[in-house]
């Protein structure tokens, strides 16, 4: 299968809602390189489980760009609201040789919106009921703090020069 094909399949999957589409777009050993641990998940049963959980808590999610970058891999450019926050996000996507993803990274933008997605996602992922209560504890007042704090950043920050 070509890659585009598979990025355009798996693009529909998520656009509808189809979590078992998704899942058939993953190549058996996949990795995802997640923006909210300092990790990946590995397999389709873990990406599947993950993107599930996706698919659930994200809004309101568009895709606003894609393209192929020489080397083969695939890109998804995508907007969506967790929690209340817009976020901006990208998909890199590579391939294996039937044309399956093999590497999913997930790069989200502005801080306050990746809190979000970690205090929305963590405890949905988490590894059992003291995990769940862990994530909650951590990720929730950070989601908080930096939604705060949104507004005053770039009072504080030159964002031009001169």
């Amino acid at each position: 299968m070509d890659p585009t094909e598979t990025r355009q399949r798996f693009r529909a999957a998520v656009e509808a809602g189809d979590h078992a589409a998704a899942v058939a777009t993953f190549a058996p050993d996949v990795v995802l390189r997640s923006p909210i641990i300092n990790g990946q998940f590995e397999g389709r049963q873990a990406v599947g489980d993950l993107m599930a959980a996706v698919i659930e808590i994200f809004e309101d999610l568009r895709y606003t760009a894609e393209a192929a970058d020489p080397d083969g891999t695939q890109i998804l450019a995508f907007s969506a609201r967790v929690r209340g926050r817009d976020i901006d996000a990208v998909d890199l996507l590579r391939f294996d040789e039937e044309g399956l993803i093999s590497e999913f990274g997930v790069h989200i933008r502005r801080m306050s919106g990746l809190a979000a997605v970690a205090a929305a996602l963590g405890p949905r992922i988490a590894r059992g009921p003291v995990a769940r209560v862990m994530v909650r504890v951590f990720a929730g007042p950070l989601a908080v703090l930096l939604r705060l704090v949104d507004p005053l950043v770039p009072r504080l920050i030159r964002t031009r020069s001169g």
